[in-house]
């Protein structure tokens, strides 16, 4: 592991937030485990840290074998536009993020991910991460 992709969950937004997926795959030539939720830190565009909250979704984990070659994502949700206590309420709440990094649990190792859009993550980088499920992204409506 890994290689990464943030991708937008369409039909996913709702109550001023966004609904993304990150993405991982495995590029190693073995399987391997993964449970739980995953490590993110938000990047700007020169790549110095921003902010960066991760909330886990309280919902069931379950041990995932990722063959090579395949996905898991983790569904994180986020507000691009509605400031938290002591963020500006014009402009922008916090500096837009144009990378993140992403980390399986219990892991050294970071995989750089591109957001396909520029975007703000308000309440200082908050990110409400669901635990990683099999696949590359989630049904259409999160």
């Amino acid at each position: 592991m890994p290689s990464g992709t943030w991708k937008l969950v369409e039909g996913g937004n709702g109550a001023g937030h966004v609904a993304a997926d990150i993405a991982l795959q495995n590029t190693s030539t073995h399987s391997c485990t993964v449970a739980g939720y995953p490590a993110i830190s938000m990047l700007a565009s020169d790549e110095h840290p921003l902010p960066t909250n991760v909330v886990h979704f309280p919902a069931a984990v379950t041990t995932l074998t990722v063959a090579p070659g395949g996905w898991i994502h983790s569904e994180i949700r986020y507000s691009p536009n509605v400031p938290g206590p002591g963020e500006p309420t014009t402009g922008n709440c916090e500096p837009e993020t144009v990378h993140a990094l992403a980390q399986l649990p219990g892991d050294s190792a970071w995989a750089k991910v591109t957001l396909p859009d520029p975007t703000t993550v308000c309440e200082k980088g908050t990110l409400q991460a669901k635990p990683f499920m099999s696949g590359p992204s989630s049904p259409v409506g999160g």
